[in-house]
C-alpha cells in the first residue's frame, strides 16, 4: 500500500482514519477484539485439556487420566501393606452404607417418590 500513496497522501488518509473513529467505535472494536481473543484462547484451552485428559473416558487416555488410573491401582494394591489406607476404605464402605440404611428406613418416601426414568 505504501507504494500506491505518496507519504503526503498517507499521512492525510491515516488522520481521516482517526477522525473518522468516534470513541463508541474505539469501545466497539476494543469488544469485538475482546470477544475474539477470549473465544480463540478458550478453543485453546479446551483443546490442551482435552488432549491431557483423553479423548474419552473408554477410548484413548490421556496423561492425567493415566497417571491417576495408574495410582489407584497401585494404592489398592499395596492396601494390605498400608494400613491407614485399608483403615479409610473400611471406614467409607461403613459410612457409605450407614447413609444407604438411614436413607431406606428413616426416608423411605424419598426412595418411593423418587423419579424412575422409563423408556
Amino acid at each position: 500500500m505504501r507504494d500506491l500513496l505518496t507519504s503526503s497522501e498517507e499521512r492525510v488518509l491515516r488522520s481521516l482514519i482517526r477522525e473518522a473513529l468516534t470513541d463508541t467505535d474505539k469501545r466497539e472494536i476494543e469488544r469485538i477484539a475482546k470477544r475474539q481473543s477470549k473465544q480463540h484462547f478458550d478453543k485453546q484451552i479446551s483443546g490442551a485439556i482435552e488432549h491431557e485428559l483423553g479423548a474419552s473416558f473408554f477410548g484413548t487416555k490421556g496423561k492425567i487420566n493415566k497417571f491417576v488410573d495408574t495410582e489407584i491401582t497401585k494404592r489398592f494394591k499395596n492396601a494390605d501393606r498400608d494400613k491407614e489406607f485399608d483403615a479409610a476404605v473400611v471406614a467409607v464402605c461403613r459410612r457409605v452404607l450407614r447413609g444407604l440404611y438411614d436413607l431406606h428406613y428413616k426416608r423411605s418416601n424419598l426412595i418411593d417418590n423418587m423419579p424412575i426414568p422409563r423408556k
